[in-house]
């Protein structure tokens, strides 16, 4: 009976010390974490509808990660910024040139990039999740066929909508499709190059070539499968419930096949930009990597929770093996270019 005893007392020592050692490693392993977690989101026009969008996000983190986590909200993107720089936010989701910016000046380092998809339900999500899907869109530049526009040179002296001078798909990147293939080496020489107004939104864009106002006009993607789905216009290359394929990469030989069978008097795409990368979460780099790994392991475990991504309408990927990069932050190189191009001031 001793004997027995003497077992049970050491056995329970080691228990005690083996969750010792245990309570000691996770207390390493969280030396520099926040005590709150504090991530900055856009809220565009609507600050009650952005926070209740991304609430299951910050309930999530918080189970997972194990501390306080708040949503803020800024009335821009450089507000949300300037909240990192100043160190009230720990993370942010803004827009891809927003967080080139963020980089810049406030030190976020990109650990996941968003893949969105607002038609996600419980019926579809099993099918529509895809980890090797590669987290971005692009920018094309369409025409009505019969426009006698076929090519990028064509527009010289035609009418030319872009959307608005701060958006990524319908200025900053197509101006920077025209630059490149013209050869120009300043923005402005576009404004000698073709009549440029901006249409003030991307629907308004699609309108302005369908109702003749431009000739010519630059939006993103999935922009005409909207404008195509509602009936705006009847756009080549379109077909119910197929993949469209502009939102794949296409060469030019590809673009001139479906410029080539396109009816007169319907939208058609002739030029389409480098993929354009989306939102990335974004955390403040000089966070200890035990904490950026367990918040980048929490957006990328999203994937496996069906119920979770319907409710975000989006899950989380690094695809840094896909497009053979040594960091995220490589990904978005090419809108860095693209400042440099056009002269935007990413210094805050």
């Amino acid at each position: 009976m001793k004997q027995i005893v003497r077992i049970l007392m050491v056995l329970v020592a080691l228990v005690v010390i083996s969750g010792s050692v245990v309570a000691q490693e996770a207390t390493e392993d969280r030396e520099g974490w926040p005590e709150n977690f504090i991530v900055g989101v856009y809220p565009d026009d609507n600050v009650e509808a952005a926070l209740a969008a991304v609430e299951p996000l910050r309930v999530y983190l918080e189970e997972t990660l194990g501390i306080r986590t708040v949503l803020i909200t800024g009335t821009s993107y450089n507000a949300v910024i300037e909240a990192m720089r100043a160190g009230r936010a720990d993370a942010m989701e803004v827009g891809p040139f927003s967080y080139v910016l963020a980089a810049e000046v406030a030190g976020a380092e990109a650990i996941a990039i968003v893949n969105y998809d607002e038609e996600v339900t419980m019926e579809n999500v099993e099918e529509r999740i895809n980890p090797d899907i590669l987290p971005g869109y692009y920018s094309v530049l369409f025409t009505v066929k019969g426009s006698g526009i076929r090519t990028v040179a064509d527009l010289e002296g035609q009418s030319f909508a872009f959307t608005d001078p701060a958006s990524t798909s319908g200025y900053l990147i197509p101006a920077t499709t025209i630059m490149t293939t013209m050869g120009f080496e300043q923005a402005s020489q576009i404004e000698d190059f073709a009549d440029i107004v901006f249409a003030g939104n991307h629907p308004s864009a699609v309108t302005s070539v369908v109702g003749g106002t431009t000739a010519a006009a630059a939006t993103f993607d999935a922009n005409l499968i909207a404008a195509a789905a509602e009936g705006v216009a009847e756009v080549c290359g379109y077909v119910e419930g197929e993949p469209f394929p502009y939102t794949q990469p296409m060469t030019q030989e590809e673009i001139d096949a479906i410029y080539d069978e396109c009816p007169d008097g319907n939208i058609v795409v002739f030029a389409q930009s480098a993929v354009i990368p989306e939102t990335p979460f974004a955390i403040n780099g000089e966070y200890p990597d035990s904490f950026k790994d367990a918040v980048q392991a929490a957006l990328l475990d999203i994937i496996n929770d069906p119920e979770l991504v319907v409710a975000l309408r989006r899950y989380y990927v690094n695809p840094i093996e896909q497009l053979g990069l040594e960091e995220l932050d490589d990904f978005y190189n090419g809108l860095r270019d693209t400042a440099r191009l056009l002269d935007l001031d990413l210094g805050g």
